[in-house]
């Protein structure tokens, strides 16, 4: 379970979802039992208010789709749009005849 907590006293202190240092004078997410820290944003993700699943019309491609919302893939997919690997925030679509992937951020909407 993890705690938003204000005060950190070790000298460096890094997330472990970014492995990227923190900045000690702000709030970050901490769980004391397995000595995890990690950046509001990086647990959160982008879009915190957004559930798995939820859907929205898409007609960009050569056909309307209706894609879900997910916070992380399986597998680390390539994106449709920009060809890199998704290891964040993604809209997909799966169907047998289109399997349409897009980043949060590639998405123009």
């Amino acid at each position: 379970m993890l705690n938003l907590t204000y005060y950190d006293d070790k000298e460096q202190s890094y997330c472990d979802i970014c492995e990227q240092e923190r900045d000690q004078t702000l709030w970050y997410y901490s769980c004391s039992i397995c000595d995890t820290s990690a950046h509001p944003k990086c647990v959160l993700g982008q879009f915190p208010f957004l559930k798995d699943g939820i859907t929205w019309a898409y007609a960009d491609h050569s056909h309307t789709h209706h894609l879900k919302f997910f916070r992380k893939a399986e597998g680390y997919p390539e994106c449709s749009r920009c060809g890199k690997l998704c290891q964040e925030e993604i809209f997909k679509y799966e169907e047998s005849t289109c399997n349409y992937i897009i980043h949060c951020k590639c998405w123009d909407y």
